[in-house]
Protein backbone atom coordinates (compact mmCIF):
# COMPACT_ATOMS: atom_id res chain seq x y z
CA UNK A 1 0.00 0.00 0.00
CA UNK A 2 1.31 3.15 -0.94
CA UNK A 3 -0.86 6.56 0.83
CA UNK A 4 -3.65 4.13 1.19
CA UNK A 5 -3.94 3.20 -2.11
CA UNK A 6 -2.75 -0.58 -3.46
CA UNK A 7 0.09 -0.48 -5.65
CA UNK A 8 -0.98 -1.74 -8.99
CA UNK A 9 0.75 -5.69 -10.22
CA UNK A 10 3.84 -4.86 -12.39
CA UNK A 11 3.70 -7.71 -15.24
CA UNK A 12 6.11 -8.15 -18.13
CA UNK A 13 4.77 -9.50 -21.49
CA UNK A 14 7.56 -10.53 -24.00
CA UNK A 15 7.24 -9.86 -27.50
CA UNK A 16 9.15 -10.67 -30.84
CA UNK A 17 8.67 -10.71 -34.53
CA UNK A 18 5.76 -12.81 -35.72
CA UNK A 19 4.46 -13.42 -32.15
CA UNK A 20 1.11 -15.46 -32.02
CA UNK A 21 -1.34 -12.10 -31.85
CA UNK A 22 -4.00 -13.93 -29.28
CA UNK A 23 -1.29 -15.26 -27.58
CA UNK A 24 0.11 -11.76 -26.61
CA UNK A 25 -3.51 -9.78 -27.38
CA UNK A 26 -5.74 -11.67 -24.84
CA UNK A 27 -3.19 -11.51 -21.32
CA UNK A 28 -2.39 -7.87 -22.42
CA UNK A 29 -6.14 -6.90 -22.47
CA UNK A 30 -7.34 -8.75 -19.54
CA UNK A 31 -4.34 -7.58 -17.37
CA UNK A 32 -4.98 -4.38 -18.17
CA UNK A 33 -8.67 -4.28 -17.66
CA UNK A 34 -7.63 -6.09 -14.00
CA UNK A 35 -5.56 -2.81 -13.26
CA UNK A 36 -2.48 -4.49 -14.00
CA UNK A 37 0.87 -2.38 -15.34
CA UNK A 38 1.74 -3.88 -18.41
CA UNK A 39 4.96 -3.60 -19.42
CA UNK A 40 6.02 -4.52 -23.10
CA UNK A 41 9.78 -6.19 -23.33
CA UNK A 42 11.43 -6.30 -26.31
CA UNK A 43 15.19 -6.92 -27.57
CA UNK A 44 15.53 -4.05 -29.45
CA UNK A 45 14.61 0.23 -29.00
CA UNK A 46 12.30 1.80 -31.43
CA UNK A 47 11.65 -1.42 -32.98
CA UNK A 48 7.78 -2.33 -34.49
CA UNK A 49 6.58 -5.60 -33.55
CA UNK A 50 4.29 -7.26 -35.75
CA UNK A 51 2.10 -10.30 -34.64
CA UNK A 52 2.42 -13.73 -37.12
CA UNK A 53 -1.22 -13.16 -38.08
CA UNK A 54 -0.91 -9.47 -38.75
CA UNK A 55 -3.56 -8.63 -36.07
CA UNK A 56 -0.62 -6.54 -33.84
CA UNK A 57 1.53 -4.00 -34.82
CA UNK A 58 3.32 -2.29 -31.51
CA UNK A 59 6.51 -1.10 -30.14
CA UNK A 60 8.15 -2.24 -26.85
CA UNK A 61 8.15 -0.13 -23.66
CA UNK A 62 11.69 -1.26 -22.71
CA UNK A 63 14.16 -4.25 -23.41
CA UNK A 64 15.03 -6.92 -21.73
CA UNK A 65 18.37 -5.53 -21.19
CA UNK A 66 17.66 -2.59 -19.27
CA UNK A 67 15.13 -3.85 -17.11
CA UNK A 68 15.54 -6.42 -14.19
CA UNK A 69 13.32 -9.12 -12.54
CA UNK A 70 12.70 -7.94 -9.25
CA UNK A 71 11.12 -4.75 -10.61
CA UNK A 72 8.14 -7.32 -11.43
CA UNK A 73 5.40 -9.36 -9.93
CA UNK A 74 5.16 -11.76 -13.60
CA UNK A 75 6.51 -12.62 -16.72
CA UNK A 76 4.25 -13.60 -19.46
CA UNK A 77 5.93 -15.68 -22.73
CA UNK A 78 3.63 -15.68 -25.87
CA UNK A 79 4.09 -18.33 -28.84
CA UNK A 80 4.36 -18.03 -32.61
CA UNK A 81 7.72 -18.10 -34.16
CA UNK A 82 9.00 -15.19 -31.73
CA UNK A 83 9.97 -17.64 -28.53
CA UNK A 84 12.55 -19.01 -30.98
CA UNK A 85 14.08 -15.73 -31.27
CA UNK A 86 13.52 -14.83 -27.96
CA UNK A 87 15.83 -17.88 -26.78
CA UNK A 88 18.86 -16.49 -28.81
CA UNK A 89 18.80 -13.31 -26.65
CA UNK A 90 21.05 -14.00 -23.75
CA UNK A 91 19.88 -10.42 -21.80
CA UNK A 92 16.14 -12.60 -22.24
CA UNK A 93 17.12 -15.55 -21.43
CA UNK A 94 18.76 -14.02 -17.90
CA UNK A 95 15.60 -12.10 -17.19
CA UNK A 96 13.35 -14.92 -17.00
CA UNK A 97 16.21 -17.19 -15.26
CA UNK A 98 15.87 -14.37 -12.82
CA UNK A 99 12.27 -14.09 -12.46
CA UNK A 100 12.16 -17.89 -11.97
CA UNK A 101 15.17 -17.89 -9.23
CA UNK A 102 13.12 -15.00 -7.37
CA UNK A 103 10.12 -16.42 -6.96
CA UNK A 104 8.36 -14.68 -9.53
CA UNK A 105 5.25 -15.70 -12.02
CA UNK A 106 6.48 -16.99 -14.90
CA UNK A 107 3.53 -17.85 -17.86
CA UNK A 108 4.49 -19.60 -21.01
CA UNK A 109 2.07 -20.61 -23.77
CA UNK A 110 2.50 -22.75 -26.94
CA UNK A 111 5.86 -22.78 -28.03
CA UNK A 112 6.79 -20.28 -24.77
CA UNK A 113 8.07 -23.15 -23.24
CA UNK A 114 11.15 -22.94 -25.73
CA UNK A 115 12.34 -20.21 -24.32
CA UNK A 116 12.14 -21.79 -20.75
CA UNK A 117 14.52 -24.83 -22.46
CA UNK A 118 17.12 -22.36 -23.53
CA UNK A 119 17.66 -21.76 -19.70
CA UNK A 120 17.27 -24.74 -18.34
CA UNK A 121 14.16 -24.14 -16.55
CA UNK A 122 11.74 -27.25 -17.05
CA UNK A 123 14.32 -29.94 -15.45
CA UNK A 124 12.10 -31.69 -13.10
CA UNK A 125 9.19 -29.45 -13.83
CA UNK A 126 5.62 -30.55 -14.35
CA UNK A 127 4.66 -28.37 -17.84
CA UNK A 128 2.59 -28.46 -20.90
CA UNK A 129 3.41 -26.84 -24.64
CA UNK A 130 2.61 -26.82 -28.15
CA UNK A 131 2.96 -30.54 -29.00
CA UNK A 132 5.81 -29.80 -31.46
CA UNK A 133 7.89 -28.87 -28.67
CA UNK A 134 6.90 -31.34 -26.04
CA UNK A 135 9.61 -34.07 -27.42
CA UNK A 136 12.32 -30.96 -26.87
CA UNK A 137 10.45 -30.54 -23.45
CA UNK A 138 11.12 -34.25 -22.45
CA UNK A 139 14.37 -34.04 -23.67
CA UNK A 140 14.81 -31.10 -21.32
CA UNK A 141 14.18 -32.72 -18.15
CA UNK A 142 10.44 -31.73 -18.15
CA UNK A 143 7.56 -34.21 -17.00
CA UNK A 144 5.00 -33.48 -20.19
CA UNK A 145 1.09 -33.00 -19.77
CA UNK A 146 -1.36 -32.65 -22.80
CA UNK A 147 -3.65 -30.44 -20.73
CA UNK A 148 -4.92 -27.40 -20.90
CA UNK A 149 -2.93 -25.54 -18.25
CA UNK A 150 -0.30 -26.82 -15.82
CA UNK A 151 0.85 -24.82 -12.48
CA UNK A 152 4.08 -26.07 -10.75
CA UNK A 153 5.51 -24.01 -8.04
CA UNK A 154 5.43 -20.35 -9.88
CA UNK A 155 5.58 -22.08 -13.51
CA UNK A 156 2.28 -21.95 -15.20
CA UNK A 157 1.53 -23.35 -18.81
CA UNK A 158 -0.66 -23.61 -21.16
CA UNK A 159 -0.40 -25.45 -24.91
CA UNK A 160 -2.25 -23.36 -27.72
CA UNK A 161 -4.70 -20.52 -28.21
CA UNK A 162 -7.90 -22.34 -27.73
CA UNK A 163 -5.97 -23.04 -23.57
CA UNK A 164 -5.97 -18.69 -23.49
CA UNK A 165 -9.19 -17.77 -21.36
CA UNK A 166 -7.81 -21.03 -18.95
CA UNK A 167 -4.11 -19.88 -18.81
CA UNK A 168 -4.82 -15.90 -18.62
CA UNK A 169 -7.50 -16.40 -15.70
CA UNK A 170 -4.96 -18.18 -13.77
CA UNK A 171 -2.10 -15.30 -13.99
CA UNK A 172 -5.19 -12.84 -12.70
CA UNK A 173 -5.75 -15.33 -9.97
CA UNK A 174 -2.33 -15.77 -8.73
CA UNK A 175 -1.64 -12.06 -9.12
CA UNK A 176 -4.95 -11.64 -6.67
CA UNK A 177 -6.27 -9.48 -9.95
CA UNK A 178 -9.95 -9.23 -10.55
CA UNK A 179 -11.71 -7.69 -13.75
CA UNK A 180 -14.92 -5.51 -12.60
CA UNK A 181 -18.32 -6.89 -14.14
CA UNK A 182 -16.51 -10.46 -15.22
CA UNK A 183 -16.21 -13.81 -13.28
CA UNK A 184 -13.50 -15.98 -13.20
CA UNK A 185 -14.24 -19.26 -13.47
CA UNK A 186 -12.76 -22.36 -11.50
CA UNK A 187 -9.65 -22.85 -13.98
CA UNK A 188 -10.52 -26.96 -14.42
CA UNK A 189 -14.38 -25.94 -14.95
CA UNK A 190 -15.17 -27.62 -18.06
CA UNK A 191 -18.67 -26.46 -18.17
CA UNK A 192 -17.93 -22.85 -18.03
CA UNK A 193 -18.20 -20.18 -21.22
CA UNK A 194 -14.56 -19.49 -21.49
CA UNK A 195 -15.41 -18.64 -24.75
CA UNK A 196 -16.85 -15.68 -23.84
CA UNK A 197 -14.14 -14.50 -21.82
CA UNK A 198 -11.67 -15.13 -24.43
CA UNK A 199 -13.93 -12.51 -26.30
CA UNK A 200 -14.31 -10.11 -23.80
CA UNK A 201 -10.55 -9.77 -23.96
CA UNK A 202 -9.59 -10.33 -27.30
CA UNK A 203 -9.63 -13.31 -28.71
CA UNK A 204 -12.37 -15.08 -31.06
CA UNK A 205 -15.39 -13.68 -31.24
CA UNK A 206 -18.93 -15.29 -31.26
CA UNK A 207 -19.31 -15.34 -34.73
CA UNK A 208 -16.09 -16.34 -35.63
CA UNK A 209 -16.46 -19.68 -33.85
CA UNK A 210 -19.76 -20.32 -35.12
CA UNK A 211 -18.25 -20.42 -38.61
CA UNK A 212 -15.11 -22.45 -37.51
CA UNK A 213 -17.80 -24.92 -36.40
CA UNK A 214 -19.57 -24.43 -39.72
CA UNK A 215 -16.51 -24.95 -41.42
CA UNK A 216 -15.74 -28.42 -39.69
CA UNK A 217 -19.00 -29.85 -40.28
CA UNK A 218 -18.48 -29.10 -43.79
CA UNK A 219 -15.26 -31.12 -43.72
CA UNK A 220 -17.11 -33.82 -41.80
CA UNK A 221 -20.22 -33.67 -43.97
CA UNK A 222 -17.49 -34.14 -47.06
CA UNK A 223 -15.82 -37.05 -44.93
CA UNK A 224 -19.36 -38.96 -44.23
CA UNK A 225 -20.62 -39.19 -47.80
CA UNK A 226 -17.12 -39.47 -49.61
CA UNK A 227 -16.15 -42.90 -47.25
CA UNK A 228 -19.81 -44.29 -47.64
CA UNK A 229 -19.50 -44.25 -50.85
CA UNK A 230 -16.13 -45.10 -51.33
CA UNK A 231 -16.64 -48.43 -48.84
CA UNK A 232 -20.13 -49.30 -51.33
CA UNK A 233 -17.18 -49.55 -54.26
CA UNK A 234 -14.28 -50.79 -52.89
CA UNK A 235 -14.57 -54.29 -53.89
CA UNK A 236 -11.73 -54.94 -51.02
CA UNK A 237 -13.86 -56.55 -47.91
CA UNK A 238 -11.39 -54.83 -45.49
CA UNK A 239 -11.25 -51.71 -47.39
CA UNK A 240 -14.66 -51.35 -46.71
CA UNK A 241 -14.64 -52.38 -43.19
CA UNK A 242 -12.18 -49.23 -42.80
CA UNK A 243 -13.87 -47.20 -45.07
CA UNK A 244 -17.48 -48.06 -43.08
CA UNK A 245 -15.86 -47.08 -39.77
CA UNK A 246 -14.36 -43.87 -40.68
CA UNK A 247 -18.11 -42.95 -41.77
CA UNK A 248 -18.80 -43.52 -38.26
CA UNK A 249 -16.68 -41.97 -36.78
CA UNK A 250 -17.04 -38.33 -39.05
CA UNK A 251 -20.86 -39.20 -37.68
CA UNK A 252 -20.04 -39.02 -34.22
CA UNK A 253 -18.06 -35.85 -34.99
CA UNK A 254 -20.69 -34.05 -36.36
CA UNK A 255 -22.95 -34.78 -33.87
CA UNK A 256 -20.61 -33.67 -31.62
CA UNK A 257 -20.18 -29.93 -33.86
CA UNK A 258 -23.44 -29.77 -34.09
CA UNK A 259 -24.45 -29.93 -30.16
CA UNK A 260 -21.90 -27.20 -29.62
CA UNK A 261 -23.77 -25.58 -32.07
CA UNK A 262 -26.67 -25.59 -30.09
CA UNK A 263 -24.98 -24.28 -26.90
CA UNK A 264 -24.26 -21.69 -28.79
CA UNK A 265 -27.57 -21.19 -29.58
CA UNK A 266 -26.85 -21.57 -34.26
CA UNK A 267 -27.82 -23.66 -36.43
CA UNK A 268 -25.92 -25.04 -38.85
CA UNK A 269 -24.94 -23.31 -42.75
CA UNK A 270 -24.45 -25.50 -45.51
CA UNK A 271 -20.98 -24.18 -47.05
CA UNK A 272 -20.39 -23.78 -51.06
CA UNK A 273 -17.08 -24.73 -50.58
CA UNK A 274 -17.98 -28.44 -48.77
CA UNK A 275 -20.98 -28.23 -51.75
CA UNK A 276 -18.46 -27.76 -54.41
CA UNK A 277 -16.38 -30.86 -52.85
CA UNK A 278 -19.44 -33.16 -53.13
CA UNK A 279 -19.67 -32.14 -56.60
CA UNK A 280 -16.39 -33.48 -57.21
CA UNK A 281 -17.04 -36.23 -55.34
CA UNK A 282 -19.80 -38.07 -57.39
CA UNK A 283 -18.02 -37.03 -60.62
CA UNK A 284 -15.00 -38.97 -60.08
CA UNK A 285 -17.05 -41.63 -58.49
CA UNK A 286 -18.83 -41.92 -62.07
CA UNK A 287 -15.84 -44.09 -62.95
CA UNK A 288 -14.83 -47.29 -62.26
CA UNK A 289 -11.24 -46.22 -60.83
CA UNK A 290 -10.76 -49.57 -59.21
CA UNK A 291 -9.71 -50.33 -54.98
CA UNK A 292 -6.21 -49.12 -55.21
CA UNK A 293 -7.16 -45.25 -56.96
CA UNK A 294 -9.68 -44.85 -54.44
CA UNK A 295 -6.77 -45.81 -51.54
CA UNK A 296 -5.52 -43.14 -53.12
CA UNK A 297 -8.24 -40.60 -53.41
CA UNK A 298 -8.85 -41.78 -49.57
CA UNK A 299 -5.79 -40.68 -48.44
CA UNK A 300 -5.59 -37.46 -50.01
CA UNK A 301 -9.12 -36.94 -48.18
CA UNK A 302 -7.74 -37.38 -44.86
CA UNK A 303 -4.58 -35.40 -45.17
CA UNK A 304 -6.43 -32.38 -46.45
CA UNK A 305 -8.79 -33.35 -43.45
CA UNK A 306 -5.62 -33.00 -41.20
CA UNK A 307 -4.34 -29.83 -42.62
CA UNK A 308 -7.85 -28.08 -42.06
CA UNK A 309 -8.51 -28.99 -38.74
CA UNK A 310 -5.44 -28.22 -37.65
CA UNK A 311 -5.61 -24.65 -39.25
CA UNK A 312 -9.12 -24.18 -37.48
CA UNK A 313 -7.76 -25.52 -33.92
CA UNK A 314 -5.04 -22.90 -33.83
CA UNK A 315 -7.14 -20.37 -34.96
CA UNK A 316 -9.99 -20.21 -32.17
CA UNK A 317 -9.78 -19.13 -28.52
CA UNK A 318 -12.62 -21.70 -27.22
CA UNK A 319 -11.08 -24.11 -25.09
CA UNK A 320 -14.77 -26.55 -25.59
CA UNK A 321 -14.61 -26.41 -29.30
CA UNK A 322 -10.84 -26.91 -30.14
CA UNK A 323 -11.51 -29.81 -27.88
CA UNK A 324 -13.45 -31.18 -30.61
CA UNK A 325 -11.57 -30.11 -33.67
CA UNK A 326 -8.36 -32.27 -31.45
CA UNK A 327 -10.63 -35.37 -31.63
CA UNK A 328 -10.86 -34.85 -35.08
CA UNK A 329 -7.68 -34.35 -35.55
CA UNK A 330 -6.60 -37.42 -33.99
CA UNK A 331 -8.96 -39.72 -35.72
CA UNK A 332 -7.76 -38.68 -38.93
CA UNK A 333 -4.09 -38.60 -38.14
CA UNK A 334 -4.93 -42.41 -36.61
CA UNK A 335 -6.88 -43.50 -40.04
CA UNK A 336 -4.45 -42.36 -42.25
CA UNK A 337 -1.80 -45.31 -41.44
CA UNK A 338 -4.46 -47.56 -41.75
CA UNK A 339 -5.53 -46.55 -45.34
CA UNK A 340 -2.41 -46.67 -46.63
CA UNK A 341 -0.84 -49.78 -44.66
CA UNK A 342 -4.09 -51.17 -47.10
CA UNK A 343 -2.62 -49.32 -50.37
CA UNK A 344 1.26 -50.79 -49.45
CA UNK A 345 0.14 -54.15 -48.37
CA UNK A 346 -3.09 -54.86 -51.11
CA UNK A 347 -3.10 -52.98 -53.39
CA UNK A 348 -0.23 -51.07 -54.43
CA UNK A 349 0.66 -53.72 -57.56
CA UNK A 350 -2.42 -52.31 -59.35
CA UNK A 351 -2.49 -51.18 -61.99
CA UNK A 352 -3.03 -47.15 -61.76
CA UNK A 353 -5.44 -45.43 -63.99
CA UNK A 354 -4.32 -42.14 -65.80
CA UNK A 355 -3.49 -38.94 -63.29
CA UNK A 356 -6.57 -38.01 -61.48
CA UNK A 357 -7.59 -35.49 -59.09
CA UNK A 358 -6.42 -37.59 -55.88
CA UNK A 359 -7.60 -35.37 -53.45
CA UNK A 360 -10.84 -33.64 -52.63
CA UNK A 361 -11.02 -29.15 -52.75
CA UNK A 362 -9.81 -27.86 -49.36
CA UNK A 363 -12.47 -26.86 -47.50
CA UNK A 364 -10.87 -23.96 -46.28
CA UNK A 365 -10.10 -20.62 -47.93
Amino acid sequence: MLNGQAIAKRVALLIEQNVEDSEFQIPYNALQKAGANVVVLGSRMNEEYRGKQGNIAIKADATTTEVLAKEFDAVIIPGGMAPDVMRTNRNTVRFVKDAIAQGKWVAAICHGPQLLIEGDLVRGKRVTGFKAIRRDLENAGATVFDEPLIVDGNLITARRPGDLPIFTTAILKRLGLSVPDTTLPNETDGDASWWKLGEEWGGSTRSEIVQGLNTAIAVERYGLEAFEHYAENAADEEMSRVFFAIRTTRQRHLTLLENRLAVLGEKQSFQAAASGAYAHLKTWLQFSWGDANILRRALGDLQTGVIDIYKLRNRLTDPVTVAIFDEMEIALASEEPQVANLYHTRLVAETIEPPQPTSRPAVLA
